[in-house]
């Protein structure tokens, strides 16, 4: 199959950013091209591009004489990302509980199943795959498209700074119990109380966020 330069690009600035958001890269982690090309099979230009895109998308930061680097993860930021999220959380449950059908229960009773099964597992990866599948799906069966295109332009810096709180064991199950109670009030078509759920779990989450990072 033939691969356009396009293509390439895309594939190498998908495994570097996978890379980064698993925390395999770790913030202020140096990014040399050389090094980049051989682990990936490619040449440098491909690398140099998507390094640019990265860059875009604040993944990566231009340290000039110094190179680039896993940008570092700004506790501050954070906090404010989690405020918006708060809202668009709030938003996203709410309309989910004006429009819930057996589907949705369904989905969202097997995705707090998934996640208690990784809160029993340990996995700082399974854990981090659980919580973003449960919220993007509250963010698509909202029937608002517009709530997921803003949330995509955010979601990276939580994903990388998930993994760090959930180092801290004592913090998993209560994630999930937060889960189970948006669902629950998802479920029970209770928009008022989903919404409200919704947008306390997403600034507790910046909070706790804040503080491991601060802290640590």
């Amino acid at each position: 199959m033939h691969v356009t330069k396009t293509d390439l690009v895309d594939q190498v600035y998908q495994a570097i950013r996978k890379q980064i958001l698993s925390g395999t890269l770790n913030p202020k982690s140096p990014l040399r091209q050389e090094e980049l090309a051989e682990q990936l099979g490619v040449s440098r230009q491909p690398v140099s591009h998507a390094l640019v895109l990265l860059e875009r998308e604040g993944l990566i930061s231009d340290y000039g004489r110094k190179g680039k680097m896993v940008a570092p993860i700004v506790p501050e930021q954070l906090r404010n990302l989690y405020q918006v999220r708060g809202a668009i959380d709030g938003l996203a449950a709410y309309l989910c509980a004006t429009r819930v059908d057996n589907e949705v229960r369904n989905l969202l009773n097997k995705l707090v199943n998934q996640g208690d099964a990784a809160t029993g597992n340990g996995s700082i990866q399974s854990l981090a795959l659980a919580d973003i599948a449960f919220h993007r799906a509250l963010y698509e069966r909202s029937g608002n498209p517009e709530i997921m295109r803003l949330a995509d332009q955010s979601w990276s810096h939580m994903v990388r700074s998930m993994h760090q709180v959930l180092e801290n064991q004592s913090l998993r199950s209560g994630i999930w119990d937060d889960h189970r109670a948006i669902a629950e009030a998802i479920i029970d078509g209770d928009p008022e109380l989903a919404g409200k759920r919704a947008t306390e779990h997403a600034n507790s989450a910046g909070q706790m966020t804040y503080q491991r990072l601060t802290n640590s």
